[in-house]
């Protein structure tokens, strides 16, 4: 029979890393793209549409990124409250 545990303190470190990881994405890409803007005036009328377009698929894609993120977290959350609450359950059952 397999056996496993569950280090309940590791699970809520990494819930709260993921969090952190998708605001710092979010913040750098931000940064990225204020930068670039402050150039664009400086680029030909070309280099700016292709910026545009190409800013439109990463922002949509970068939008996406940071949904599943979000949704993976809060799984994660979720799987943690449940796991606490079986284990609080179990214990109940044998009077600890």
């Amino acid at each position: 029979m397999s056996t496993y545990s569950v280090h309940f303190a590791k699970v809520q470190h990494v819930a709260e890393e993921m969090q952190l990881i998708s605001r710092t994405i979010g913040t750098t890409l931000a940064e990225l793209d204020a930068n670039a803007r402050r150039h664009l005036a400086e680029w030909n009328s070309d280099a700016q549409t292709a910026y545009t377009h190409a800013k439109a698929r990463w922002d949509t894609a970068a939008a996406d990124m940071a949904a599943q993120a979000q949704k993976a977290q809060t799984a994660l959350t979720h799987i943690h409250a449940a796991y606490l609450q079986a284990e609080r359950t179990g214990s109940g059952m044998w009077g600890r």
